[in-house]
Order: structure tokens, then C-alpha cells, then sequence
């Protein structure tokens, strides 16, 4: 892909995600649409590596999900993040494994709208809320 043409499609992401979250911003879920939207680029597979401005977003997600009704609802809102976005355009494993390339322990980021956000589960042997499929 070119250079040029790269760039369009990040310039054309970045209005996209603005648009989701315009005067939302002041709520929980519109502060992680509006962090989480520095990830986008690398889920969608336009960028190779995960940028370090993306890192902080997967830090500051984390930060605003510190009980299991927060992870939930940062969870949905960033699932409706990614239909808005269109979610054949998220590569499922990059999204899966963004937060362990961040070095952040958090499984609240959805990795398909069929992601089911609600199994959430504290795993003591890592002091960490998990992912669980049913």
C-alpha cells in the first residue's frame, strides 16, 4: 500500500472515530472510544506495530474499568466502537493481542461483536479479571 494511500485511510479512520464519540466524550465510554481510537490504525492492520500513544489508550481503558460493571460497559461501548468502524475491518487476533504487546493485563477489549463482554471472571492466580467462554 502507499504512503499516500495509507495515510488517507488513517486520516479516514481518525474522522471516523471522531465522529462516534462527538459529544460523548465527557462519559467513561466516550473517553475509551476516544483513547482506544489511537489502536485503531493497528487493529485494522494499517499500521505494523502497536505505537506507544496506542499503549497508553490500552492503559487508560484498563484504568477507567476497575470493577467488573465498568468492564462490562467499556467493554459494549468499545464493541459499538467497533461496528461504527466496521467490524470486517478489525483484525480479530491483533485485537486479542493488544493488550499483552501494551504489557497491560485487561481482557476488555473486544476482539468481534460476538465478543460476549458479560463472562467476565477474577482469576486469583494472576490477581486479574479473565475472559471466559461458556
Amino acid at each position: 500500500m502507499s504512503s499516500s494511500l495509507r495515510m488517507t485511510l488513517i486520516i479516514m479512520v481518525a474522522i471516523l472515530v471522531a465522529s462516534v464519540v462527538e459529544g460523548n466524550t465527557k462519559t467513561d465510554c466516550g473517553v475509551a472510544q476516544t483513547a482506544f481510537g489511537m489502536c485503531v490504525p493497528y487493529v485494522m492492520g494499517m499500521e505494523h506495530t502497536v505505537s506507544s500513544s496506542c499503549c497508553m489508550a490500552v492503559r487508560s481503558v484498563k484504568d477507567l474499568s476497575p470493577t467488573r460493571m465498568a468492564r462490562r460497559g467499556t467493554c459494549n461501548c468499545l464493541k459499538m466502537m467497533m461496528a461504527q468502524v466496521g467490524t470486517g475491518r478489525v483484525d480479530g487476533r491483533r485485537a486479542s493481542g493488544l493488550a499483552g504487546k501494551c504489557g497491560v493485563r485487561t481482557s476488555v477489549i473486544p476482539t468481534s461483536l460476538s465478543f460476549r463482554c458479560f463472562e467476565f471472571v477474577y482469576d486469583s492466580n494472576f490477581n486479574t479479571i479473565r475472559y471466559t467462554a461458556s
